[in-house]
């Protein structure tokens, strides 16, 4: 007879109601490139709104895009050298790449012009892209391979509401309504205090997300490269998005 090896931390009848990792890691990784097609197009559109699709809008495209496929390309390469086993490493990542990536972006002349060009509901309305991250934060927490769980808690459940409601707050400022700016101001404060806490609850010994890149269980296994790639370009990405979109609302 062939045996069967248990988790004994599992107990019989419970797989069934286990998630599968190895389904949502790849879902989830395959966003990013979706994200990042999503942004080139819409930046494409609005210079074409704003300064037309001569020389200069191509330039700018270029100057928006270039940098985001090459952050998308390189992860793996800099995952490889070792560079996200330290903790410390991934909160820096988190804070510098935004706060440069914004810096060059203030640089741009034509950048008010996009800002007010574009509809103010394009910029959060992409963040339900943050779906894909929670549910993997959720998927991580309900797989019991987590020391201390309050970090997949805390993203899990913010990230899915703020990607949830991304799409209904979008409508919501593109129909004019005079509430509409009020909560989408609201909205992006929300979604950048969610990783205010998340950053605070990562130093936790035994939780966040060095802890989950370094675990070798098998769940975490399954689910390190859309782990990767959330605190690598998922979450720049959506403070870079939350910043532009708070800029554009207080601007109009």
């Amino acid at each position: 007879m062939q045996s069967l090896s248990m988790n004994p931390n599992t107990a019989p009848g419970r797989s069934r109601r286990t998630p599968r990792p190895g389904v949502a890691g790849p879902l989830v990784t395959a966003v990013f490139p979706l994200i990042v097609a999503a942004i080139a197009v819409g930046v494409w559109q609005t210079l074409g709104m704003a300064l037309g699709l001569g020389r200069d809008g191509v330039t700018i495209e270029l100057e928006i895009t270039i940098p985001l496929v090459v952050l998308l390309l390189v992860i793996p390469f800099l995952d490889r050298a070792g560079v996200y086993r330290s903790p410390l490493a991934i909160s820096v990542g988190i804070v510098i790449v935004p706060t440069l990536a914004l810096f060059l972006l203030s640089r741009l002349s034509s950048l008010p012009s996009l800002l007010h060009v574009a509809p103010a509901s394009w910029l959060i309305g992409l963040q339900v892209f943050r779906v894909a991250g929670g549910a993997a934060w959720l998927v991580a927490l309900l797989s019991r391979e987590l020391r201390k769980p309050q970090f997949s808690v805390e993203a899990g459940i913010l990230d899915v509401l703020v990607g949830l409601t991304a799409v209904p707050t979008a409508l919501l400022v593109a129909s004019g309504s005079p509430y509409a700016t009020g909560i989408g101001i609201v909205w992006n404060a929300v979604g950048l205090f969610d990783f205010l806490l998340a950053i605070g609850l990562a130093r936790i010994p035994g939780a966040g997300p060095g802890h989950m890149l370094i675990t070798r269980t098998p769940a975490l296994l399954a689910l390190r490269p859309a782990v990767l790639g959330i605190v690598a370009l998922g979450v720049p990405l959506a403070i870079i998005l939350h910043v532009l979109s708070l800029w554009q609302l207080v601007a109009h």
